[in-house]
């Protein structure tokens, strides 16, 4: 064997230098076995958060926003939905929403199960809702149900009237101090005392019951400064559909047109024909108010930033501990000090009965729409796009 002029100065010198130098050659190369393995490994999976999600979605449609909403929930693999819950059940009779969760457990692989809310509006905001008939019992029994059962600080996201949510904590409230993680609403108004949002006038004792519940509330307004206004402190915004689903899957576009165009066929079968050009070209004609969609991404642990002039959700880099106020480049969630009237007419400042929140606040206002538009595009994007795994029987 050759032997570098450093190792020829002695025989058994040699030999030792020699062998010591295969060893470190030797560790050098697992050293370098290790390091190509890492590589190679896919990423580790993204954090389950134990999720309930409240949607006054239905079909047909009160706003078709509810279905953008629900396809980025499905959409982000973050988000461990254990039960969607189906606002204002004796509407969800006539016009059910289940179908638009069967779409995207078909097209996710996932199987959430969806039940439906209580009919009535609150009678207070203390109500429980115990009197109203059983068929409308089953959302407000799986959302304690959830938290019964969690192991880890459970999220809510609600985009409806907080009817169901505010029964459940009425019924248990110590169970929701112990179980909850945070709770995400979109409902009210920012700074308009004599303007009615449409979620609050849905329920207003709930929306009441959830201002002062106590929990770790995470409060997004919908409007600032009146009907279709945005101040700064409201999530609302317009994105036009061909920015939004231009590069959507076929499923996906099946999925959007089954919702606009009220079709009545068998929900998850649709999403398997192929798409009609005129229809097609009609959804991508649309324009689309939003409300949330972006907004979930940073509740699952994502950053909002820009890259190469195009914004996009990714996520949290390993071992960063995650920001309380959510903040990015388009928006963050501020503390602020709240109380509300029986009337449900929010008003800010300290007082005996007032909580401590965190209220939605723009960031960026010039570049909110454009980069909110673009990220939801990009977290619609893989829905549809790969075959999901096999239905166990």
């Amino acid at each position: 064997m050759y032997l570098p002029a450093f190792l020829q100065t002695s025989p058994s010198l040699g030999r030792r230098r020699a062998r010591g130098v295969v060893g470190v050659i030797r560790l050098l190369g697992l050293w370098v076995c290790l390091v190509a393995r890492a590589l190679a490994e896919p990423p580790a999976p993204p954090p389950c958060i134990p999720l309930i999600y409240c949607t006054d979605l239905f079909h047909p449609y009160d706003d078709p926003d509810d279905h953008f909403d629900l396809a980025t929930v499905f959409a982000l693999p973050e988000f461990d939905i254990r039960c969607v819950i189906l606002d204002q059940g004796d509407e969800q009779l006539k016009r059910p929403g289940h179908g638009a969760v069967a779409q995207l457990n078909r097209m996710t692989g996932r199987n959430v199960p969806a039940f439906g809310g209580l009919g009535a509006k609150l009678h207070a905001p203390h109500d429980p809702g115990l009197d109203q008939a059983e068929p409308f019992q089953a959302g407000v029994a799986a959302i304690l149900d959830t938290l019964r059962r969690a192991t880890n600080p459970v999220t809510i996201i609600t985009v409806g009237s907080v009817r169901d949510l505010v029964a459940a904590f009425n019924r248990e409230p110590e169970l929701f101090r112990r179980k909850v993680g945070c709770v995400l609403a979109f409902i009210g108004e920012a700074s308009q005392a004599d303007f009615r949002e449409w979620n609050v006038a849905l329920d207003p004792h709930a929306y009441v019951g959830l201002m002062r519940s106590g929990l770790p509330l995470y409060w997004v307004p919908c409007f600032d400064g009146g009907a279709w206004q945005n101040a700064g402190h409201a999530s609302f915004w317009r994105g036009k559909h061909d920015d939004l689903l231009h590069a959507a899957s076929p499923q996906l576009l099946q999925y959007f047109i089954y919702a606009l165009e009220k079709e009545s066929a068998e929900p998850c079968g649709f999403l398997t024909q192929p798409v009609d050009d005129v229809r097609r070209a009609r959804l991508l004609a649309g324009t689309r108010n939003l409300w949330c969609t972006a907004v979930f991404s940073a509740l699952a642990g994502r950053d909002l930033v820009c890259e190469d002039r195009r914004y996009v959700a990714k996520p949290r880099p390993s071992g960063r501990a995650a920001n309380p106020s959510l903040r990015n480049e388009l928006f963050e969630f501020e503390p602020v000090t709240v109380r509300i009237t029986d009337a449900a007419v929010v008003t800010y400042g300290p007082a005996p009965e007032a909580r401590r929140i965190r209220r939605f606040t723009v960031r960026d206002p010039v570049n909110y729409a454009r980069g909110m538009t673009e990220v939801t595009a990009g977290l619609l994007l893989p829905l549809g796009q790969m075959r999901p795994p096999p239905t166990r029987r």
